[in-house]
């Protein structure tokens, strides 16, 4: 493993890469850092040359600028693989990541070979009203008393209120005991633990407006834009049977699409369902060259 830190216009991102080969960034889920990669990286490397970046504000990188937008952290990427010498790659992004990662496949195309956008059905609706709406049930108690109190609160108030929620509620810091049954309790799993606690607790300032600038994302008008050959997989649970499936539909509305699912998926499921993730990435990027 190789660690660094690359500069772009709006601070500095932090890396763990590894491998060699077709370069592959992996584009991490908030309010997380690319920890979160510790299981696909190793395996990846085998094929790749991993990049596993800290988007800024999370992680090791520098702190979140003010007003940050996706397409915004979109370009300090692209300044990150330009400091590593990478002009063209494959991208991977869960949740958050798969947002940066359309923003930068939308607005560079030349520089991405293939696109994987992985993550659980709500963040797989393009449509941005649909996407709000799914995740309302978590956030409307926050909408509803800051137009309560105050009518001329912007949207920000609301996700600053949940998110100081989230990470005051320590038990949802940690996972529960099927991390322990998976992996045993072994050395390497208690340092992801303790530097994942550390993550979450460091990422408190960043959490409200990197939420906010997700929602803000026209992600529909940006896959619409993308001409990269694309993987959307879908990590399905029944908790959000209720949406419907989005992979199908997102695959059909792109250039170049193609979906896959990933069945019974929750927390978790980057390091609980490594292999699979592992077996879907890898036959879609060997199919393709940067």
């Amino acid at each position: 493993m190789r660690r660094g830190y690359a500069d772009t216009d709006e601070g500095q991102m932090y890396y763990v890469e590894a491998g060699d080969g077709p370069p592959l960034v992996l584009l991490h889920p908030s309010p997380q850092s690319g920890r979160v990669y510790w299981r696909l990286t190793p395996r990846l490397a085998a094929q790749f040359r991993v990049v596993a970046f800290d988007t800024l504000g999370f992680g090791r990188s520098d702190p979140l600028p003010d007003d940050i937008t996706m397409p915004r952290l979109g370009r300090a990427t692209g300044d990150a693989m330009t400091a590593l010498g990478i002009d063209r790659s494959h991208l991977f992004g869960f949740h958050t990541g798969n947002k940066i990662a359309a923003a930068i496949a939308s607005q560079t195309p030349d520089r991405v070979g293939r696109l994987v956008l992985c993550g659980q059905t709500h963040s797989l609706i393009a449509d941005q009203a649909s996407r709000i709406a799914a995740f309302g049930p978590i956030t409307d108690r926050y909408f509803e008393s800051k137009e309560a109190q105050d009518t001329s609160a912007s949207d920000a108030v609301a996700y600053k209120q949940w998110a100081d929620e989230i990470f005051t509620d320590f038990e949802r810091l940690w996972w529960d005991d099927r991390a322990i049954k998976e992996f045993g309790h072994t050395p390497e799993l208690r340092r992801y633990l303790s530097a994942r606690i550390m993550d979450l607790l460091e990422a408190k300032p960043s959490a409200a407006a990197i939420y906010a600038a997700n929602f803000d994302f026209d992600f529909e008008a940006a896959l619409k834009q993308v001409s990269a050959p694309t993987l959307i997989i879908e990590v399905a649970s029944e908790a959000e049977a209720h949406l419907g499936a989005q992979a199908d539909r997102l695959a059909a509305s792109m250039q170049n699409g193609v979906a896959a699912t990933i069945e019974e998926g929750d927390r978790g499921v980057l390091e609980m369902r490594a292999h699979e993730i592992f077996d879907l990435l890898s036959n879609f990027l060997a199919s393709g060259k940067t």
